[in-house]
């Protein structure tokens, strides 16, 4: 229960804010709890989000803006009819456990993060209950 206010808090202060609207390779976030991307934990802090490689949307980096934890997670890009999106970090969280689910780096440009071992197993124990979808926004990288 915990959990669930502390991400529907974060989603109340973070809406707020206005993400930047830029095509920018690198953005980044402010994300106020533990996450998990891919295999990897990641603390809570402000993170830096780019292509893993150039010439492939493919591969993302994760990286603490300290360079002190990153993760490469692998993606396939995500269909909208929304031509609209804000650029924002999707997170899954269960009970006490969130796990980035989504990148978005401008509209139509949706990056869909496959999910980890550990989050197959809290979805099939949960099917009902996810306790809370949070976006936090990106913003261009000063």
């Amino acid at each position: 229960m915990k959990r669930q206010l502390l991400a529907l808090a974060a989603t109340a202060i973070f809406t707020t804010l206005v993400p930047a609207q830029s095509h920018a390779q690198q953005v980044r976030a402010s994300v106020p709890f533990e996450f998990q991307a891919g295999d990897t934990m990641m603390p809570a802090g402000e993170y830096q989000v780019e292509r893993g490689l150039s010439g492939t949307k493919r591969l993302q980096r994760v990286q603490l803006t300290d360079s002190s934890v990153s993760a490469f997670v692998a993606t396939d890009p995500v269909d909208t009819a929304d031509k609209n999106v804000e650029p924002k970090l999707v997170f899954h969280c269960y009970a006490d456990e969130c796990f980035l689910s989504e990148i978005w780096a401008g509209p139509s440009q949706g990056r869909k993060l496959e999910m980890s071992r550990r989050e197959k197993q809290l979805a099939r124990a949960n099917a009902e209950n996810i306790l809370a979808y949070v976006s936090l926004p990106l913003r261009d990288q000063p």
